[in-house]
Formats: C-alpha cells, structure tokens, sequence
C-alpha cells in the first residue's frame, strides 16, 4: 500500500488505474485491493468522469506523502 500511495501521490491529475504502469511491482488486482483500502480509509476519492473511474489521493496525506 505505501508504494501505492507514493505512486498516487506523485500523479499530478486523477488516475484511471487501467493506465497504471505496467512496470509496478503489483498486480493490477493487487494495485485495486491497496486503492479500496486507501479509500476505505478515506484516504483517496474517487471521481467519475466519462463513464470512468479516476482516483484522487487526499491533498492532506499527499502532502504528507510527499513531505517523507
């Protein structure tokens, strides 16, 4: 989950995580369990755009993110 949030926090705009990097060392599958517990948490949002789904990390814990 800490490479998630890192990840989302260095995206400057929402993410469509079928546009994920395929490069990460999670699965996409992987990569949705993490964001759903980030969600969970109340730690990203999620915003539909266009019949997709886009995710948002908090500005609060993505300043913190980008702080560490």
């Amino acid at each position: 989950m800490k490479n998630v949030s890192r990840w989302l926090a260095s995206q400057n705009d929402p993410v469509d995580i079928s546009q994920a990097p395929a490069d990460r060392e999670l699965s996409r599958s992987q990569l949705w369990q993490a964001i759903q517990s980030l969600a969970r948490r109340g730690l990203v949002e999620k915003i539909e755009v266009g019949g997709r789904s886009l995710f948002l990390l908090n500005l609060v814990f993505k300043a913190y993110i980008q702080c560490r």
